[in-house]
């Protein structure tokens, strides 16, 4: 991982501690702002690293953050629908039944599908637009900083009783 990358991942993993915890709390308007917040400066952080590591050219840029902005407007979905998930989760670990476990496994599971389908499905959108070796490298930052979400989670996340 480049310099540039490590110290924009060190802020983003900053702002991700404090936003983790706002799923397991309940909302107030304040509470609710401070979300926002931590979410905006979460998608400026990664808008930064994704800039410093891909060397987009002018053009190469105009094509892709129209793209990039569809893209991530459709995973925010499918993440408030995990946060959905893991608060109903986090609410009810402890007593969980066997028909809550297998509901909330299967909403799980089919999140993760739909995130490898929407991955499949922009695939081609952004072959158009850049070259394969581009697409690629912007592919591996999303991995790399999803993975780091999931174990940030993943350390809040206790096991079912």
């Amino acid at each position: 991982m480049e310099v540039g990358m490590k110290k924009m991942v060190f802020v983003l993993l900053v702002l991700l501690l404090n936003l983790s915890l706002f799923p397991l709390v309940s909302y107030s308007q304040t509470q609710a702002d401070e979300e926002e917040l931590v979410r905006s400066l979460l998608q400026t952080g990664k808008k930064a690293i994704i800039v410093d590591n891909m060397g987009f050219t002018e053009e190469e840029s105009k094509a892709f953050w129209p793209v990039y902005n569809e893209y991530q407007q459709a995973k925010e979905k499918l993440n408030a629908r995990t946060i959905k998930v893991l608060k109903e989760y986090m609410d009810g670990y402890e007593t969980m039944t066997n028909e809550k476990a297998e509901s909330l496994i299967k909403e799980y599971v089919a999140i993760e599908k739909e995130r490898s389908d929407l991955k499949a499905s922009f695939l081609p959108r952004f072959m158009k637009i850049l070259p394969a070796r581009k697409v690629a490298r912007y592919y591996q930052i999303e991995n790399k900083l999803e993975a780091i979400i999931k174990y940030e989670l993943a350390k809040e996340v206790p096991l079912v009783k």
